[in-house]
């Protein structure tokens, strides 16, 4: 109830790049939209370099009582606001362990609830107001990833370094923690030559594991978006789950058709499907089919953008 009454008034104040929990902005998009960008800097012949950032324990670490003044900003009901606040302030927690012995009562200051419905759009408002970068942010919950794409390594390697130094600062001023040994970098370009060619990005000098093909939203993408890797770990998830379901259907017991669709459907289709707009549509994926002869896929379609 108190969910559907104030999206529509935090949605018109997001920033389009930030997506997660909000209508027409699923993890499809993201990752579309950024595999559309990286092909673009292809086209251009540029180089897209991508940190991926990981924020520790980011639902647990939110500031009550900043996210109580981004929240009068946001939302026009004080009373809602203060409504709001009294589901996250008055909470606590007692730590018990295997042999029955139990802490004292602490109170929690920070975080918002797990599992709550509200807490996703409480993040979505208390991160709304990231500083703009060169870099072009794409956001999804805690998940957060910018690229930059040039034309020469130091001029993008200048410019995410300068980026995250910004950002760095701002999750500081909020009391949000970078892991930087899970925050990641990757370089997306078509030069063979230069392959092997890592990128030099730091976080308060402490230089970015760099991998040659990062997860984003649960794909997988390789220096020149062939997606590989990816399909070669869709295969496997799919070729265990199909074996699964020639169990239910196997032939002194199985189980009834409906049963069989729905299981399909849930295990097998679902994993098969996922981001198809992303590694569907790219030019460097060459088809599997019988007869291949090494031509790659067309790629006719428009480049993706926000609504």
């Amino acid at each position: 109830m108190i969910n559907s009454r104030i999206e529509p008034v935090v949605d018109s104040q997001l920033p389009r790049e930030q997506a997660g929990f909000r209508r027409g902005r699923s993890t499809v998009d993201q990752v579309t939209l950024l595999s559309q960008d990286i092909e673009d800097s292809f086209q251009d012949n540029e180089k897209a370099g991508v940190v991926y950032m990981d924020l520790t324990a980011a639902y647990d670490t939110v500031w009550h009582r900043e996210l109580h003044l981004k929240l009068l900003r946001t939302i026009p009901d004080r009373h809602m606001v203060k409504f709001i606040m009294e589901t996250l302030t008055n909470r606590s927690f007692v730590l018990q362990t295997s042999n029955g012995q139990r802490s004292r009562l602490r109170r929690l200051r920070n975080g918002v609830s797990q599992g709550s419905v509200l807490s996703p759009m409480l993040f979505n408002i208390y991160v709304h107001d990231l500083p703009d970068t060169t870099s072009r942010k794409y956001g999804y919950a805690d998940d957060l990833a910018i690229m930059l794409r040039r034309p020469t390594w130091k001029a993008m390697e200048d410019g995410l370094n300068d980026d995250l130094g910004t950002l760095v600062a701002y999750f500081q001023r909020w009391r949000l923690q970078l892991n930087i040994g899970k925050t990641v970098a990757a370089a997306y370009h078509l030069s063979t030559r230069e392959a092997r060619r890592e990128l030099e990005v730091r976080v308060k000098n402490k230089r970015l594991e760099v991998q040659q093909a990062s997860k984003y939203l649960g794909v997988r993408l390789d220096r020149t978006l062939s997606f590989k890797q990816h399909l070669e770990e869709v295969k496997a998830k799919v070729t265990s789950r199909v074996a699964l379901i020639r169990r239910l259907a196997g032939t002194t017991w199985g189980a009834c058709a409906k049963t069989l669709r729905i299981s399909t459907q849930a295990l097998v289709f679902s994993a098969a499907e996922y981001c198809t707009p992303a590694w569907s549509r790219s030019p460097h994926a060459r088809p599997q089919s019988p007869g291949n002869s090494g031509e790659t896929l067309s790629h006719t379609a428009k480049p993706y953008e926000y609504k």
